[in-house]
C-alpha cells in the first residue's frame, strides 16, 4: 500500500473499544441520542454542563426545588472541585499558554479546595469574551437555576472568567467571600475520537432521567413525559356510558375535565379536576410507599383518555366515495364557502364578548370569576375561528392540487364565497335541518347553534368524510388526501371549545337591564356609515390577497399571505373599536 493512501480514523471509539469505557454508551454518539435539555429521554444535557469549567462540579438549583425553596438558593451552586479533572492536564500537543492557564487555574482550585466547595459558593457571573452576564434580575435576586443553565448552555468553547460568591449568612460582605477563577468552557467531545472525557462518570449522563415504576415515576423533575407517564388525562368512558363518535363522553363536563393521573383518590366520585401547577396537585397524589404498591393501578392512557375496562376505539366515519372528480370538486367548493362562512359567524360572535381588562370595579363585584370567563372564552373561539381559517386554505389547497392531477377539467377555485346556509343539527326525526346564514352576538341560543354545526358526525364531517373516501382512490395526489385528513381531525375540537365555552358562559343570567353580563349588545353596522366601510374595505382587499395566496401553486404566496395578515390585523383592530365604543358590529354579509 502507498505511503499516500487516505487516513481512516474511527471516530466512535467507545462503540468500537474491546473494553468498557466511562462516558458515551455503546449504542450511541452524544449528536445521535434523544437528549432533550429538560431532561431528555436517553440523556440529560444538563448533566453535561455540571462539568463546564474543569475543575469544578455544578449543581443548577431552580426555585421548585423541595429542598432548596429559598430564593438566595437559585443558581448555579459549586458542589465539588475536582482537582483530578484530565481536563487540567493539557495535552502533550498544547501550546504554551494553555499549558501556563491550566496550571494557573489547577493552583487556584488547589487553594480553594475545602472553601468553595463545603460552603454556599455560587457563580456570581460570567465573563467571556469581553462581555460580562451577571447571574441576578433586575431586583437583585439571584436567577432561577433552569436559566444559569441556558446562559451556561450558550457558551462559546473560549476562555472564560467565573466570579463566584459565598451566599452563606456569616459570608454576605467582606473578604473571602468572593472567588475569580479563570479558565475556558469544556468541550464535550474530543474533535478527532469522539470520546467525552473521562471525568464524566458512567451513569452520570443519565442520573437525572425519570425511571419507570420506582420512586422517579412519582417525583419526575420536569412534569413532562413523551408517553409512558403523562401528566393529566380524560376519565374513562365506562361501557355503559353515552359517547360521541370521536370518543369522549357525550357529557361536557366529563369530556373536558382534565384528570391528575397520579392522583390517589381513584374513585370516580373524587375525580376532581387537576389543578394548574405541580405543588397544587401534590398533596393529592400517589406517595413514595404508595407508587410502588399500587402502580398497577394507574390506569392505561390511549388517546388522552383513561382505559381500564375495554378500548372502545373512535366508530369510524363511514362514507361513500363521490360518484366523479367533478361531483368531488363540486363537494370541496361547497366546503370552502362553508368554512368561509362560519369563519364570518364565529368573528362576529367574538367581537360581541366584552374586553375582560376593561370591566368595571362593579363588574368585579357582582361577577367575580367574570374576567376569567371572558378570557377563558375569547381565547377558545379565536382558536375555533384560526382553525377554520387553516380548514379554508386546505381546502383550496386540495383544489389547487386536484386542478394539477386533472387539468382537462375546469378550474375551481380560489374559492371564497360565502355559503348562503349552514348545518343546524337535526331535527326529531333524525334528519338534517339547516338555517340560514347569521351574524348575532354570543348567546346562549347562538352557542347552542354552533355546537350543533359543529357536532362530532354531523353534516360537515359526514361531507369530509365522503372527501376522505373518494381521495383515497388510486388517481388521485396523496398530498390531498393528507390535506382532508388534517381537517377533520382539526376540526374534532371544535365542539369540544364550543361546549366548554358554554359550560363557563351558562350560569350568566340576564340582568335587570336586559344585558348578558359578558356581552357587548352588537347591533349590525350600516355599510354606508364611513367607520363601517372602512372595517367592509379591509375585509375586501383581505379577500383579495387571500385569492391570490389561494391560487394555484400559491403563486406569490409569501408576498400575499403577508399582506392578509397586515389587512386582518387592521380589520381586527377596527371592529374592535366598533364594537366597544360604539356597539356595531361589521356586517360581513
Amino acid at each position: 500500500m502507498s505511503d499516500d493512501r487516505p487516513f481512516i480514523f474511527p471516530r466512535n471509539l467507545t462503540a468500537r473499544a474491546d473494553m468498557p469505557i466511562a462516558g458515551n454508551p455503546v449504542n450511541t454518539r452524544l449528536e445521535g441520542g434523544v437528549g432533550n435539555c429538560y431532561p431528555g429521554l436517553e440523556f440529560d444535557h444538563r448533566n453535561l454542563d455540571r462539568r463546564f469549567f474543569p475543575g469544578l462540579v455544578i449543581e443548577f438549583i431552580s426555585q421548585d426545588d423541595a429542598t432548596q425553596p429559598d430564593a438566595a438558593r437559585r443558581g448555579a451552586k459549586i458542589v465539588a472541585v475536582e482537582l483530578g479533572d484530565p481536563g487540567l492536564s493539557p495535552p502533550l500537543e498544547a501550546d504554551d499558554t494553555r499549558r501556563a492557564r491550566a496550571a494557573t487555574l489547577r493552583t487556584a482550585l488547589a487553594n480553594a479546595v475545602g472553601t468553595i466547595d463545603s460552603g454556599s459558593w455560587f457563580i456570581e457571573s460570567i465573563h467571556q469574551g469581553g462581555v460580562e452576564i451577571a447571574l441576578r434580575d433586575e431586583t437583585g435576586d439571584p436567577l432561577d437555576g433552569i436559566v444559569v443553565w441556558r446562559i451556561v448552555r450558550g457558551l462559546l468553547s473560549d476562555n472564560v472568567e467565573l466570579l463566584l460568591r459565598d451566599r452563606s449568612p456569616r459570608q454576605q460582605s467582606g473578604a473571602g467571600s468572593a472567588l475569580s477563577l479563570e479558565g475556558w468552557r469544556r468541550r464535550f467531545t474530543d474533535p478527532v475520537s469522539g470520546v467525552i472525557p473521562s471525568i464524566y462518570r458512567p451513569g452520570e449522563l443519565t442520573q437525572s432521567l425519570c425511571s419507570p415504576w420506582q420512586h422517579d415515576f412519582r417525583d419526575c423533575g420536569c412534569h413532562y413525559w413523551a408517553s409512558n407517564h403523562p401528566d393529566i388525562v380524560l376519565g374513562e368512558n365506562r361501557l355503559d356510558d353515552p359517547v360521541l363518535p370521536n370518543g369522549l363522553a357525550a357529557d361536557p363536563a366529563r369530556a373536558n375535565t382534565p384528570l391528575d393521573w397520579l392522583r390517589a383518590d381513584r374513585s370516580r366520585g373524587a375525580a376532581a379536576a387537576a389543578q394548574n401547577t405541580m405543588s397544587a396537585n401534590r398533596p393529592f397524589q400517589l406517595d413514595h410507599y404508595e407508587i410502588n404498591q399500587r402502580w398497577q393501578e394507574l390506569a392505561i392512557v390511549l388517546g388522552n383518555t383513561e382505559i381500564d375496562e375495554i378500548y372502545r376505539p373512535r366508530v369510524a366515519e363511514n362514507a361513500d366515495p363521490l360518484p366523479s372528480t367533478t361531483a368531488l370538486l363540486d363537494q370541496l367548493v361547497g366546503l370552502a364557502q362553508l368554512e368561509h362562512v362560519l369563519i364570518l359567524e364565529y368573528l362576529y360572535a367574538y367581537y360581541s364578548l366584552r374586553d375582560p381588562d376593561k370591566l368595571s370595579a362593579d363588574d368585579m363585584r357582582r361577577w367575580p370569576l367574570l374576567r376569567d370567563d371572558l378570557i377563558f372564552a375569547r381565547q377558545e373561539l379565536r382558536l375555533v375561528v384560526l382553525s377554520e381559517m387553516r380548514h379554508l386554505r386546505w381546502a383550496n389547497q386540495i383544489l389547487w392540487h386536484l386542478h394539477e392531477a386533472f387539468p382537462e377539467l375546469p378550474r375551481r377555485g380560489p374559492e371564497l364565497g360565502i355559503a348562503t346556509t349552514v348545518p343546524d343539527g337535526r331535527d326529531r326525526q333524525g334528519n338534517p335541518k339547516s338555517r340560514p346564514r347569521q351574524l348575532r352576538v354570543l348567546d346562549s341560543e347562538t352557542l347552542a347553534s354552533f355546537i350543533a354545526v359543529e357536532e362530532p358526525s354531523g353534516r360537515i364531517d359526514g361531507a369530509y368524510a365522503q372527501v376522505v373516501a373518494t381521495l383515497r382512490g388510486p388517481n388521485y395526489p396523496l398530498t390531498a388526501l393528507q390535506l382532508a385528513r388534517n381537517i377533520v381531525a382539526d376540526g374534532m375540537e371544535h365542539y369540544s371549545r364550543f361546549t366548554d365555552v358554554q359550560t363557563v358562559l351558562r350560569d350568566y343570567k340576564i340582568a335587570g337591564n336586559g344585558a348578558v353580563p359578558y356581552l357587548v349588545p352588537l347591533t349590525k353596522g350600516n355599510p354606508l356609515d364611513p367607520e363601517v366601510k372602512t372595517a367592509l374595505e379591509a375585509y375586501d382587499a383581505l379577500k383579495v390577497h387571500l385569492a391570490r395566496a389561494y391560487g394555484p401553486g400559491g403563486v406569490g404566496e409569501p408576498q400575499e399571505v403577508a399582506e392578509a395578515r397586515l389587512v386582518m390585523g387592521q380589520l381586527e383592530a377596527k371592529a374592535i373599536a366598533l364594537a366597544e365604543q360604539r356597539g356595531v358590529g361589521v356586517p360581513f354579509f
